[in-house]
């Protein structure tokens, strides 16, 4: 099969996945839609309030992002199980484009939808309820949680709403892309053990670099900005995480296009 486009075979490979999308990964989303069920009897057992439900549903919404491609394209790099998929009339393009929309598009949205549906139910409940209110009267928030502590000093609330307004949205939309093209390669890479060899990898490569910054910021000098007010200091750490922030953003765009890159050479190279 050649590497065109058509948008009759990808229409199809689309069909295909989404048939095998919920009997591959359904059990997996079931159990991720629970988790913030469990948490709402706890903390109606214990006559509580439970106030960071958002946290708890991005975050396992990030959870099915980096599941979702050793679930349901597990064995597409199998010189045996894979056939099936090797035999799909498509091109390595329309299968890399399906493989795309189900793993980045797809299953957050799907999650979202049903987590924000559960909780709106629960949140229905009349009498003594742990919920207080509804969870989509801040939307943004519920995407993008607010992970930055804002204390009582102007400073320290300055400089984290100059984070969280200016920089939260691009940053956290590249990085989503990003993880999602860590995960999908990896799929492609390992045979067995996929997600849990990710996972290690990523974790000792995320120990490396704390041991890095910690040494460097443990060398850098900041007796120098005793010389300045306090808004000499917000303006001068504001641009310090500008600069921080655009870097990120190079290095998560350019990882993204990398891997999401080798990861279409995978499909198109698998043999079998």
């Amino acid at each position: 099969m050649n590497n065109t486009f058509d948008i009759k075979r990808f229409g199809n490979v689309v069909r295909r996945d989404g048939m095998n999308y919920f009997k591959n990964f359904g059990w997996t989303l079931v159990v991720l839609w629970s988790i913030p069920v469990i948490f709402w009897i706890m903390t109606y057992v214990s006559d509580g309030v439970y106030t960071n439900r958002d946290i708890l549903i991005s975050l396992l919404m990030w959870l099915s992002l980096i599941i979702v491609p050793s679930r349901l394209y597990k064995d597409v790099n199998d010189s045996r199980k894979g056939m099936l998929y090797a035999m799909t009339p498509a091109s390595s393009l329309e299968k890399f484009l399906s493989m795309f929309l189900y793993c980045v598009l797809v299953t957050p949205i799907v999650y979202m939808l049903g987590a924000i549906a559960i909780d709106t139910i629960l949140a229905l409940k009349p009498g003594t309820n742990p919920y207080d209110g509804f969870i989509f009267k801040d939307f943004k928030g519920l995407l993008l949680p607010d992970l930055v502590h804002v204390g009582d000093d102007e400073m320290n609330r300055q400089f984290a709403e100059h984070i969280l307004d200016k920089n939260r949205i691009l940053i956290n939309i590249i990085k989503f892309l990003c993880v999602s093209s860590i995960f999908m390669f990896t799929n492609m890479l390992f045979k067995k053990r996929k997600l849990s060899k990710t996972i290690g990898i990523l974790t000792l490569i995320g120990i490396i670099l704390t041991i890095l910054i910690v040494r460097i910021a443990s060398d850098i000098n900041v007796e120098f900005l005793d010389d300045y007010t306090d808004e000499e200091i917000s303006v001068f750490v504001n641009k310090v995480v500008d600069y921080f922030y655009s870097i990120m953003f190079c290095i998560y765009a350019t990882l993204s296009a990398v891997l999401l890159y080798f990861t279409y050479y995978k499909i198109k190279k698998q043999t079998y």
